[in-house]
């Protein structure tokens, strides 16, 4: 298998729902042709930010269905294929290998806490089960244990683990992976400000993120998450950063995707509300997010977000 080089800008898309809180199939086209026409490297489905866990089945395999057809190979598509059960997981991973995704997503089991050898199993399994790139997603905050540097750089000599997408609360633990891995291995990381991952991975010879805030601002997102080659890079990102840091702190200031639904909305994309139980976004936090875009220029007549999604 051809080495998969995941890079660049990845946003990680919501999954809009109708007022019945059925999938709206038109939204879904609309945020990856968004994403498509503001340069993003690439679109993930299925990630946290899609509430994938209060997804069925049928709903899943209808979302890559449709972002395929949409994107038809003009941008790569990242697929979460995590489930409960290696066998699941392995079935998961062959739609999407046959649907014709690009990389698989594979975050550890939420809930059971596995040890490090049968984290180091699971994905050894799925990754030798399916002819398909497979990205580690660490994410310890959700699925209650980490992943140590060591089991990871254990698992990038596979041949299909490709990448890591950081998303825990430990800067060490992702220069812990580069130092192990000799900088060979593909690291992005999440864009949440409180996990301060964005710069030092980047430093440390990181290829980009894999985030929620680029399915607002993309355009952004794909120049700040450029891999460092230059100091005007290390410059570019640097002011990107905090030019969008009051962004990216609303952004999870509740649990992901409720801010992001609320942004979309506001700038016109009918996402729908989150899915029960989870709740909309608070009223104070709603006010402040609102003052955020404003100063940020977002939901000004003329923004790019605004023009894309009044489109008809």
């Amino acid at each position: 298998m051809k080495r998969y080089n995941v890079e660049g800008s990845w946003p990680a898309l919501v999954t809009p729902f109708t007022e019945e809180d059925k999938l709206n199939e038109v939204m879904l086209r609309r945020l990856v042709e968004f994403q498509i026409e503001n340069g993003s490297d690439g679109v993930l489905l299925l990630g946290s930010t899609s509430e994938v866990t209060m997804l069925s089945a049928e709903e899943r395999r209808r979302i890559i269905d449709l972002a395929l057809d949409t994107a038809r190979g003009r941008t790569p598509v990242m697929c979460g294929v995590s489930a409960p059960t290696t066998k699941a997981t392995v079935e998961n991973a062959r739609y999407a290998k046959d649907a014709g995704v690009d990389c698989g997503l594979l975050v550890q089991p939420a809930y059971i806490k596995p040890s490090q050898d049968a984290l180091y199993m699971y994905y050894k399994e799925v990754a030798e089960s399916v002819d398909l790139p497979i990205v580690i997603y660490n994410n310890p905050e959700r699925a209650g244990v980490n992943i140590e540097p060591e089991t990871i750089a254990r698992l990038a000599q596979l041949e299909n683990i490709v990448a890591l997408k950081e998303a825990g609360p430990n800067p060490y633990g992702v220069l812990r992976v580069v130092e192990l891995t000799r900088g060979e291995f593909n690291v992005l990381c999440c864009d949440c400000p409180f996990y301060a991952l964005v710069l030092p991975v980047l430093a440390a010879g990181g290829k980009g993120t894999s985030n929620v805030s680029g399915s607002l601002v993309p355009r952004e997102f794909a120049e700040l998450s450029k891999p460092w080659t230059s100091f005007e890079d290390t410059l570019r990102s640097r002011d990107l950063y905090f030019r969008l840091l009051s962004l990216m702190r609303m952004m999870y200031t509740e649990t992901n995707p409720v801010p992001l639904k609320a942004a979309l909305n506001m700038i016109g994309a009918e996402v729908g509300l989150p899915r029960k139980p989870l709740t909309e976004l608070s009223a104070a936090n709603k006010r402040t997010l609102e003052l955020t875009l404003k100063r940020l220029s977002i939901l000004d007549e003329g923004s790019y977000q605004r023009e894309y999604f009044s489109r008809r």
